[in-house]
């Protein structure tokens, strides 16, 4: 099967447990995407709340070329994707398609930083975590901040240079000004879920607060979909459903609540691999083909399957990166 994933946290575990891409027990290797056909990955470097300014960018700088040469060491299996004919080349030649993204915006501040990311290959920018940072607010953000001057100065050059913009772990208010700014990047939420499906189905527990902040309501699915943008699912356990009904049957729901607000050409995968507690249905890349299959079981037909798995993601990419 074809598939295009738009987050994990590979990368950062990596690093940080000095694993090795090609074969590890991370939910992500280059040995468990033998069993896909097409394959590309997004993969971001997490960039901890407690770290700003120069620390945050050195860490990215450390990690990022780290991982880079682990790209490196198994290049006939995986390209770094900076433009299309790199995309082109990694998709017939069997590679997984790799790029690069940022989570979290101090790494992104300061002045010639994001020129000097987009050489590296930076395709993407989350621009918070969970709390506010340079840029702007994040999702758990209790003050309610829109976006600083940094935080639009960053946005006009991203629209500049034709970085997306992911605004999974914003906060609300500063989503908002995103769309209502008028800027001209391409936007996505790459890896988050639907608060209403929660709603509907999550117990009170302590920490149901923070997954439906971090959720989006129907009001930015609806935008998002206008917009012609992406949301990916994402696989965390909480961001799905209750406890032990967080598996295949709940990703289902938050597909299907996205369908039935006119998402078919919007909805993806953005799985969360290696970032967060996952159910044990879908806790590896080598389980993507048995949600596939779950899901034509539920009466799927292929070609949806193949926009949700692949063709939506590859569609907006290749546009992108069209456009430099």
């Amino acid at each position: 099967m074809n598939y295009f994933d738009l987050h994990c946290d590979t990368a950062g575990e990596c690093f940080l447990q000095k694993k090795q891409l090609a074969d590890s027990d991370l939910n992500i290797s280059l040995c468990k995407g033998g069993k896909l056909d097409k394959w590309a990955q997004l993969f971001a470097v997490w960039i901890p709340d407690e770290l700003r300014g120069k620390e945050a960018c050195d860490y990215f700088d450390k990690v990022s070329l780290e991982f880079i040469e682990q790209i490196n060491r198994n290049s006939s299996k995986i390209k770094l994707c900076k433009d299309l004919n790199d995309f082109n080349d990694a998709v017939s030649s069997g590679k997984c398609a790799a790029f690069l993204t940022v989570e979290g915006g101090s790494a992104v501040c300061g002045e010639g930083r994001l020129e000097r990311l987009k050489a590296l290959g930076v395709k993407l920018v989350t621009l918070t975590w969970n709390m506010n940072n340079e840029i702007g607010g994040g999702c758990q953000d209790e003050e309610k901040i829109g976006f600083t001057d940094e935080g639009k100065r960053v946005l006009k050059e991203l629209s500049r240079l034709n970085i997306i913009a992911d605004v999974s772990h914003l906060s609300k208010k500063c989503f908002y000004e995103l769309f209502e700014g008028g800027y001209s990047m391409p936007v996505i939420a790459s890896h988050s879920d639907c608060s209403s499906v929660l709603l509907s189905t999550r117990a009170e527990s302590e920490d149901r607060e923070f997954s439906l902040r971090r959720s989006l309501d129907d009001e930015q699915i609806k935008l998002l979909i206008a917009r012609k943008s992406l949301i990916g699912i994402n696989f965390c356990r909480s961001f799905l459903g209750d406890y032990g009904d967080d598996g295949f049957e709940a990703v289902y729901r938050h597909i299907e609540h996205i369908l039935s607000l006119g998402g078919e050409d919007c909805v993806a995968v953005g799985s969360d691999f290696d970032g967060c507690d996952i159910n044990p249905e879908l806790d590896s890349l080598d389980k993507i083909p048995d949600l596939r299959a779950f899901l034509a079981g539920k009466g799927y037909s292929d070609s949806l399957l193949e926009k949700i798995f692949y063709d939506n993601a590859a569609n907006f990419f290749i546009n992108v990166l069209q456009n430099g």
